[in-house]
């Protein structure tokens, strides 16, 4: 059976994902912050750990080489924790620009590090990590939360190519709005400072998304269900390679075909402009 590792596993996907891994008979590893918070997920069998993924690494090392230790292989990463900032780009203070990209992306660079030395030894393995339709699009208040996963796409293309060879396989997961906690007091965080000639524009945005809470069309359950079939080859997936970029949603069907449709037309409209730059 397959051995999984899951960082934020406490609420929203990740917390599904382990669900289906667990009621699929896999060996599951859960982390958060608190593994007070993951209580639901120990009585159903999984190990919860305590870890901070954006502390020192040789923290992230440790726990890492004593979950291999525990169960021989780790079989399946999933990079799932992560958070929305809400603010205008002017209104995000240094610090919390920093501290969005040490969770969103930097602390998913440190656990793939730490767990590709052992699936490159075994010669297997498959890493999960999670991105977003805004990683498609940069969207007005939240831009920081589109460039954050706007880097998880660039970063796992390219590992993507480097370990294909070792028999291991690379993939962003992008859903769409999904009936989570994800947008609720708690989760998303705002930005501290307001500008209030900005207010204009992203106010709609703030708006949309306290309106959308608990209301968004994805049901996290079935899409616990689909990843785990797609990190663990089953289903749909079985016998074929994963895509670079698997969305989840009708919602981000939708959203990621408009983009690239605008993309290819604004492309072909200054193809003339494009083609005169060469010797």
């Amino acid at each position: 059976m397959p051995t999984w590792f899951v960082t934020g596993g406490s609420s929203g996907l990740g917390l599904e994902v382990a669900k289906a891994a667990l009621a699929a008979g896999d060996n599951v590893t859960v982390t958060s912050r608190d593994a007070n918070r993951l209580k639901e997920l120990k009585d159903l069998g999984a190990h919860t750990i305590s870890l901070d993924i954006t502390g020192p690494e040789e923290g992230i090392v440790k726990v890492v080489d004593e979950v291999h230790q525990k169960y021989g292989s780790i079989d399946v990463l999933l990079n799932n924790a992560g958070y929305i900032l809400e603010g205008a780009v002017e209104e995000v203070s240094d610090a919390e620009a920093k501290e969005h990209f040490n969770v969103n992306v930097f602390a998913q660079l440190s656990v793939t590090r730490a767990v590709l030395p052992h699936m490159r030894k075994q010669k297997s393995g498959v890493i999960g990590n999670m991105g977003s339709i805004a990683g498609w699009e940069g969207g007005v208040g939240c831009g920081l939360y589109c460039a954050s996963k706007f880097a998880v796409v660039g970063l796992s293309e390219a590992l993507r190519e480097e370990v294909k060879s070792f028999g291991i396989q690379v993939v962003v997961i992008e859903p769409g709005y999904f009936r989570t906690n994800f947008l609720s007091a708690g989760h998303k965080v705002a930005a501290q400072k307001v500008i209030e000639e900005l207010k204009p524009v992203v106010d709609p945005l703030r708006g949309i998304f306290a309106a959308y809470d608990h209301q968004q069309p994805g049901d996290p359950a079935k899409a616990g269900k689909v990843i785990v079939e797609a990190l663990t080859g089953k289903g749909p997936f079985a016998g074929k390679e994963l895509p670079p970029r698997l969305a989840l949603g009708s919602d981000a069907f939708g959203f990621i075909g408009a983009v690239l449709e605008k993309e290819k037309k604004s492309l072909e409209e200054w193809k003339a402009v494009t083609m005169t730059t060469d010797h």
